[in-house]
């Protein structure tokens, strides 16, 4: 009986418009048990576990989708028209060519019909050095290239943005290294957006970067700037979740890939990626603004990734 009435007590479907607003619990999603997930770049196999995710019923404004986008069994390298991502802002063009292949969000409910009370936005992101780059020729294996990539990757984004005398974000923050594999190792850190809620009450998106490939690597960004961080009700059981995903992150690098990592290793001993890293003080690179193609938003990550207008 008390298995039925927790089904059934959760169920996604939103009743009564601005009842979540009231909800003492959340649960989500609703089918929780974590499946694997697996992203194919060439002869490199990344891995990780995530539930299902589903969409929240209702009527109105009250219906929420889940819209993903998945590579399936797919060579993401190979796929062609991958969704091209620039980035927002005054500041320069980028040295990367961004392609949207992954995006998924799971909701969190309140109890008793009472709707959305959370979601996990999961984003993936292929950058590749374009001709121009300053990076083009060096291998983003070599870590302090990889580091300077992702500082490069992230002052172009947000370096330029400011409110006032003061950024619009913080990052990185909480930088710790990930050991995706006995090679290839990766980073995750997060982003605090302060535009509005200033540093005690930021807006955060949680992200993960490792390299795939000489000239490419991965972002994959965790949005979480609907929640209330203050808030733990919606706050704990969302970044468990997200936190559960990144833990069972894992690479397996092929022979072609391996190789090129070993090359990187005969001149460079120590691969080791930095331990540590501080906040960045925006913009790292003074440069000249540029004019910006027409674009149109994809995302609520304050502009962080914009896809082409091709009307």
């Amino acid at each position: 009986m008390n298995l039925m009435l927790g089904w059934l007590k959760f169920f996604p479907f939103a009743y009564t418009q601005g009842a979540v607003r009231n909800a003492t619990e959340i649960r989500g999603p609703y089918f929780s048990k974590p499946r694997l997930n697996k992203w194919i770049f060439g002869d490199v196999n990344f891995y990780f576990d995530a539930p299902w995710a589903n969409p929240v019923f209702g009527f109105g404004g009250d219906f929420w989708s889940v819209d993903a986008i998945k590579p399936g069994g797919r060579d993401i390298l190979k796929i062609q028209y991958l969704e091209r991502v620039y980035g927002r802002g005054p500041g320069p063009v980028d040295a990367w060519i961004k392609e949207r292949f992954y995006e998924n969000t799971w909701y969190f409910v309140g109890q008793w019909f009472s709707g959305r009370k959370s979601r996990l936005t999961m984003r993936g992101i292929l950058n590749t050095v374009a001709d121009d780059s300053q990076f083009k020729g060096l291998s983003l294996f070599h870590p302090r290239v990889f580091e300077s990539a992702i500082a490069d990757y992230f002052d172009h984004s947000h370096g330029y943005k400011r409110s006032g005398k003061r950024p619009d974000c913080r990052a990185p923050l909480n930088w710790r290294l990930l050991p995706l594999s006995d090679s290839v190792q990766g980073v995750k850190f997060d982003l605090h957006y302060i535009a509005n809620g200033g540093k005690d009450n930021p807006e955060l998106v949680r992200v993960v970067a490792f390299p795939i490939s000489s000239s490419q690597f991965v972002i994959i960004y965790f949005d979480m700037t609907a929640l209330l961080l203050h808030d733990e009700i919606t706050t704990k059981p969302t970044m468990a979740l997200c936190d559960s995903i990144i833990e069972s992150m894992s690479l397996k690098v092929g022979k072609k890939t391996l190789s090129e990592w070993e090359k990187v290793k005969d001149n460079c001993p120590d691969m080791s990626l930095a331990e540590t890293m501080g906040e960045y003080q925006w913009p790292l690179f003074e440069e000249k603004p540029s004019k910006k193609p027409k674009e149109r938003d994809i995302t609520s990550m304050h502009g962080q990734d914009w896809i082409e207008n091709k009307s």
